[in-house]
């Protein structure tokens, strides 16, 4: 099977899983929590993608220490809960699988912590298919995208023949910066026009289109 990329690495939240219900239920109850004014659900869906503390500033405007808390109460409901109301997009398993059986070296690059990027990719059996997993520690509640991807690349690879995916601009800004291929996943979270703004060099609107750019050198 001809491949596109050496080296595929993905976004999570918005381009390889729908982690959209989860995200929001989760940022509501933080906001409960805290007393704080509730947000309508278009708002809700900005902080799917980016770091969530840049989101609690960006969106609620809080403090750099009233964001750190609010991710504290976040989590108590995300962890347990709003992890699993989420949902693989249709086509990406199979894409994965494809992609590491070409011989591809498949990762994900993304703002997530972790060990939830690491539960979910288990959970949905596709950490079989993932050659790396590059997310955040607990202890920073926020990443520079291009930090995540260079961590996601094996040593030593021609970033020429590598590409991200995702559904944000922050993934395809830093794709961009670095050299990669910058894809976009027009089915995940973007707002109108935002990823073809940020510099995409090509973007899809479902995994099944994306799947038969990337399996193929043409």
């Amino acid at each position: 099977m001809a491949l596109k990329y050496d080296c595929c690495l993905f976004d999570f939240d918005g381009t390889v899983a729908d982690t959209g219900e989860g995200i929001r239920r989760s940022v509501a109850y933080s906001l409960e929590k805290m007393g704080k004014p509730a947000l309508d659900e278009a708002t809700l869906s900005r902080f799917i993608g980016p770091p969530l503390h840049d989101s609690y500033v960006e969106y609620c405007g809080m403090s750099d220490d009233e964001a750190d808390t609010a991710i504290m109460r976040y989590r108590e409901r995300y962890v347990d809960i709003g992890l699993y109301e989420s949902q693989l997009y249709p086509g990406i398993a199979s894409l994965l699988k494809a992609l590491h059986e070409a011989g591809a070296y498949v990762g994900i690059a993304s703002a997530k912590p972790q060990f939830m990027l690491e539960r979910l990719a288990a959970y949905y059996e596709v950490d079989r298919w993932l050659d790396t997993i590059a997310g955040v520690g607990l202890d920073r509640h926020s990443a520079d995208k291009r930090d995540l991807i260079l961590r996601a690349l094996p040593q030593g690879m021609d970033v020429g023949k590598a590409c991200m995916v995702g559904d944000r601009k922050f993934d395809i800004e830093a794709a961009c910066a670095l050299g990669l291929g910058a894809i976009g996943a027009n089915y995940g979270y973007a707002l109108p026009g935002e990823l073809i703004q940020a510099g995409a060099d090509i973007v899809f609107d479902s995994v099944e289109e994306l799947a038969r750019y990337l399996l193929s050198d043409a």
